[in-house]
């Protein structure tokens, strides 16, 4: 088995909506998003915001209104910005009168549902990209904001002057949002084609690709390394035209966190070096805290500290409250486990690791039936991943329906024939049906893909020991104990075999006490150290 906060001290969180097309002109539906977005990009730059990623919030809002576009009018303002825990919202609209446009925005408190300024910028559509900037200094005028130079550089930094450069990229964002990478990407290659030296459209490919390789990593069980090669390539670019782009500089981290240790045997270090970088440039990034909290998995105290601190910058981090839960799971700390992974369900009712982890919480309390419910509504959305129907399995294991179980663990292995701990799982039921000869057949199978796998080991020794192969027995169970030196059963087994099969008292008082040794609790490895002791 595997297993929202809003503001805090005083800064304020920021939701930027997509801004509304009075031109009513379709082929102007682009700037919906683009407008937005180069917005919340500019704000994103001010230590006081923090700024909803533009994803959570047309999201949301697609959500509040049932699936209708991610725009917003004053009426559903407070509810849209209740649901996203945000203190200020901006809400604005553009308007297309011949080579002119005007771009409106009202920055509304969301507790009050005051509007505390409404600003204003008109230009030529070819100085769009001035009358963002300006939209954006005048929301951080509002709020008494005093910014540095250097962060108002970076504020008014131009990605692109290229209109159909920017079209194409805002195009690609929307598809981007949803979860579209193959058509994002396309679009995104566009843009750069108009425009090479496009920072933000290689940034966009470098997170597509990424997302790539994480979404077939997840949901298809697929390795495509030459995915996280694009993703790597496309940042670097994006680097190299915008240094300060703390997006970039997270894929680059990313990248370091998913690529193989063969390939880059200092990837952790790497990864914490860049990490840093992006936190440096924008403190307020809670993807940034949360990859730290993955580089510190090792301490759970640290890991810990630097989840909550994510999730106080952004509350909509699923695998934040996943590994927040699981670090509560390792406690014992069952009911807050239970908060933290149904936390991640309420925002994304699709991700499918915290049911399973919500069954595990239910399973360590002895839940069983409630477990197993939980494990049959992954395979229910998803009825071809593999941990999901080996989980299903497990719960029928642990209730002893083994007839149950097994075609479910079949079907795990059928699927993803290279499953060590799935072949593990065939065996065992063959094990607990007494059909050694089977049971044996699919603990070989399992250690081709894995040939250290513990419990592969260990019970292939122990179906060994019940046919009287006492040898062959033997040679499994230390295997075991070569490759984990404190596995206490396989010990406690060779004391067996030694002490009641093979009638030599010596070694098997020596497995004994060594099995003790790495349980001292054990009151069966107590009693058989006594016993072989005094036969001494």
């Amino acid at each position: 088995m595997c297993l929202c906060s809003g503001s805090l001290f005083a800064e304020k969180v920021v939701g930027v909506t997509a801004f509304q097309n009075l031109t009513k002109n379709p082929k102007l539906k682009w700037m919906e998003i683009g407008i937005a977005d180069s917005i919340s990009l500019k704000l994103r730059n001010v230590p006081e915001f923090i700024v909803i990623d533009r994803t959570n919030v047309d999201k949301v809002i697609n959500e509040i209104q049932f699936g209708q576009s991610g725009l917003i009018d004053d009426k559903t303002a407070k509810k849209a910005g209740k649901a996203l825990n945000a203190d200020i919202l901006v809400v604005g609209n553009f308007q297309v009168y011949g080579n002119r446009v005007r771009i409106t925005a009202k920055i509304v408190e969301v507790e009050s549902h005051k509007i505390l300024k409404q600003v204003q910028s008109t230009g030529i559509m070819d100085s769009i990209f001035d009358l963002q900037d300006d939209i954006a200094l005048k929301i951080i005028d509002e709020k008494n904001i005093q910014v540095t130079k250097d962060i108002k550089e970076r504020i008014t930094e131009k990605y692109t002057s290229n209109l159909t450069a920017y079209e194409f990229y805002s195009k690609g964002q929307k598809f981007y949002y949803n979860a579209s990478y193959d058509k994002a990407i396309e679009l995104f290659n566009k843009a750069v084609n108009v425009d090479s030296r496009y920072s933000l459209a290689y940034a966009g490919l470098g997170k597509a690709y990424a997302n790539q390789y994480w979404k077939l990593k997840n949901y298809a069980n697929t390795l495509n390394p030459e995915l996280l090669d694009k993703s790597y390539e496309y940042t670097k670019k994006a680097l190299k035209y915008s240094p300060n782009l703390d997006e970039a500089h997270l894929s680059l981290a990313k990248y370091y966190q998913n690529v193989d240790k063969k390939k880059v045997p200092d990837k952790w270090k790497k990864c914490e070096e860049i990490t840093k970088k992006v936190i440096e440039l924008n403190p307020n990034n809670g993807e940034a805290y949360f990859l730290m909290s993955r580089i510190y998995g090792y301490d759970d105290t640290k890991e810990e500290e630097y989840i909550k601190k994510a999730l106080s910058k952004n509350s909509f981090l699923v695998d934040g409250y996943n590994n927040l839960g699981i670090i509560y799971t390792s406690q014992k700390k069952y009911d807050l486990a239970e908060e933290q992974f149904k936390k991640a369900i309420e925002i994304d009712p699709e991700y499918k690791t915290a049911y399973m982890n919500v069954g595990v919480v239910y399973d360590r309390q002895g839940k069983l039936q409630m477990a197993l419910d939980m494990y049959k509504i992954v395979v229910e959305k998803y009825p071809n991943y593999p941990l999901g129907l080996v989980n299903v399995g497990i719960g029928y294991r642990r209730l002893n329906k083994y007839d149950e179980a097994l075609p479910y663990f079949k079907k795990a292995v059928k699927i993803k024939p290279d499953y060590p701990f799935g072949w593990g799982e065939v065996a065992y039921i063959y094990l607990k049906k007494k059909d050694y000869k089977k049971a044996i057949k699919y603990y070989k199978e399992s250690l081709k893909y894995d040939p250290k796998y513990k419990f592969s080991l260990a019970n292939l020794g122990y179906s060994y020991q019940k046919l009287g192969k006492y040898n062959t027995a033997i040679m499994y169970l230390k295997r075991a104990v070569r490759y984990h030196p404190k596995y206490d059963w396989a010990m406690g087994q060779l004391g067996y075999i030694y002490g009641y099969e093979l009638k030599n008292n010596k070694l098997a008082l020596q497995w004994y006490t060594k099995a003790l040794i790495n349980n001292p609790t054990n009151t069966y490895y107590q009693k058989q150290v006594k016993k072989f002791s005094n036969i001494q």
